[in-house]
């Protein structure tokens, strides 16, 4: 996946869900071509749920994961889960091993230490006028948006040395 690729920024991850889509829903016995970023987030989100990442692709992992990124690029945040959803700041969105993620500095988040420049899990949908992003694993409060963390982090060797940036509409709503 490339900047290229990405349909509606607000949702990176549409084009990639249509693909896994299609791939499921071929006819029987047809040959299925997992692309690499389908095989790259299967591995991340059998991670996520403490599964084996490199276990064999099967049809019903595919439905699986497709059925929670329709559920997830839906849903809508309680004001509960935003309040204790960890902070971005200074963050911006890119495209790493062809997925689309967020890059930035994180607060309150439950498993890195404070101000940690990080990168998240495959970003799923990010509305910057409401102030949050729901990636794989989690919701974030959006803090200010700076393009400058993707060089920084690529300039430390934290990020590969491919890793794009991708615009993401800005309207406000910074907390």
């Amino acid at each position: 996946m490339t900047p290229d690729d990405i349909v509606d920024p607000l949702r990176p991850l549409q084009r990639l869900s249509d693909a896994l889509r299609d791939t499921i829903h071929l006819r029987p016995g047809a040959q299925r071509d997992i692309t690499p970023d389908i095989a790259q987030l299967l591995g991340t989100w059998r991670w996520a749920q403490s599964l084996d990442p490199a276990a064999p692709i099967l049809a019903r992992d595919l439905v699986s994961l497709c059925n929670h990124l329709d559920a997830l690029t839906q849903a809508e945040p309680e004001p509960i889960m935003l309040a204790d959803a960890p902070r971005i700041d200074r963050w911006c969105a890119a495209v790493v091993d062809d997925l689309p993620v967020l890059v930035g500095v994180v607060t309150g988040h439950p498993r890195l230490r404070e101000g940690a420049r990080t990168m998240t899990s495959p970003l799923i949908r990010i509305a910057p006028g409401e102030g949050w992003a729901r990636t794989l694993s989690r919701y974030y409060r959006l803090g200010r948006p700076d393009r400058a963390v993707l060089a920084a982090l690529r300039a430390e060797g934290r990020l590969r040395a491919d890793a794009q940036f991708f615009n993401v509409p800005i309207a406000g709503g910074w907390t």
